[in-house]
């Protein structure tokens, strides 16, 4: 299940998940690396759920969107086929760089597994950082539309 809300000028997509046992350790604990792999799940999904499929809207025009700050606060563990929901929020659109944040929770208990951030700037095909207002108005118009910014 997806699930789209808009509060406050902000974008949550909200996903029921379940640990795969590929996402464990030796100890039988989601590896701490993969929380960012769902982090971009999250993103994925939501940018598609409002219209900004990424494929398409960013890298299909040239548009690299690179993971500038990431982190993540980890506060229970979960293991193999436990049932969790990752909440994704579209907390902030500049005009050179763009933040999510993320929260994921047991889905039987309510309790908070992880919070999670990540800020991404925009590059060209080269690396180097832009104004996405100044080089593409008219995919910044859409964002801006399709956000609610």
């Amino acid at each position: 299940m997806k699930n789209i809300s808009i509060e406050g000028g902000r974008i949550t997509c909200v996903q029921e998940m379940e640990v795969r046992w590929g996402d464990c350790d030796a100890a039988g604990i989601v590896y701490y690396a993969r929380y960012f792999d769902w982090f971009t799940d999250g993103r994925v999904a939501l940018l598609k759920q409002i219209g900004l499929p990424y494929q398409q809207f960013f890298h299909e025009q040239g548009i690299v969107v690179v993971v500038i700050e990431a982190s993540c606060l980890y506060r229970r563990n979960l293991k193999p086929e436990e049932k969790y929901i990752l909440s994704t929020t579209f907390t902030q659109l500049g005009r050179t760089r763009m933040t999510y944040d993320y929260v994921i929770t047991k889905q039987e208990v309510h309790t908070v597994v992880a919070e999670g951030r990540t800020v991404h700037a925009y590059v060209d095909e080269a690396g180097k950082p832009f104004d996405i207002k100044k080089r593409r108005p008219d995919l910044w118009e859409k964002l801006l539309e399709q956000t609610g910014q």
